[in-house]
């Protein structure tokens, strides 16, 4: 690793430290990262740093058992409808915990570019496009400025269940590396049409994530379009 991806790699551990401490006791992180609880606890509040290899292995214990599926879960019953599911997506801890999944899972996809649909799944796109050092951009259900070019894309069946999403032609272009992001699959509809969005301007679409599925449906669109890496946190059948 280069010494900047060494020094982010060792922040990310301290920092995932100190927000797991809000939610358990230095005790229980010990028994979860295996390492003792007295040099957890200097590493969370900052007092010391661990070295790029320990950090390395903090952060991998972490997305072992503590990842983002085990935290939805631990919030999922208590989801009564969609206020309550913008809450979840919203959860400080479960953002940091999914972004830093895709840091380790896609550093070296040379992704340059986060294309969620707008709504609910802003906050994780954003999350994640700064762990990546790439660019956000946000498909819109309608195009907003009648002085700009747009790139379309939609899926469903048509003439009334479809989904049609653009985005300003300047925000992807051709060789661009673009990651996929939604909060929640249900049809896979908008993952089809941001897929097809990418994939009209000849950009790379390097995978797709979501934190729940329902079904497989979603998936299976995408592999349609001939798209891999795609992975969801929980798959509720």
């Amino acid at each position: 690793m280069k010494r900047t991806e060494k020094l982010k790699v060792q922040l990310r551990a301290v920092d995932l430290l100190r927000m797991l401490h809000k939610r358990f006791s230095y005790h229980e992180l010990e028994k979860i990262i295996n390492i003792p609880k007295s040099v957890i606890a200097l590493y969370a509040t900052g007092a010391r740093v661990p070295t790029p290899e320990n950090a390395l292995l903090i952060i991998n214990r972490i997305l072992d058992r503590i990842n983002p599926a085990t935290l939805v879960m631990s919030r999922l019953g208590k989801v009564q409808g969609m206020s309550d599911w913008q809450e979840l997506v919203l959860d400080p801890l479960i953002l940091k915990i999914t972004s830093t999944w895709v840091m380790m899972r896609f550093r070296n996809h040379d992704i340059n570019k986060v294309l969620s649909a707008e709504t609910v799944g802003v906050p994780l796109a954003t999350a994640i496009a700064l762990d990546l050092d790439a660019d956000l951009v946000l498909a819109r259900r309608s195009p907003e400025d009648p002085r700009k070019e747009y790139i379309r894309g939609e899926a469903g069946e048509p003439p009334f269940n479809i989904k049609t999403f653009y985005v300003s032609k300047s925000s992807i272009t051709k060789n661009d590396n673009v990651l996929l992001v939604d909060d929640l699959a249900r049809t896979g509809m908008t993952l089809e049409a941001l897929a097809k969005i990418v994939k009209n301007v000849e950009a790379n679409v390097v995978g797709a994530l979501v934190i729940v599925a329902l079904g497989s449906i979603w998936r299976r669109r995408l592999e349609k379009l001939g798209i891999r890496n795609v992975y969801s946190f929980m798959e509720i059948t």
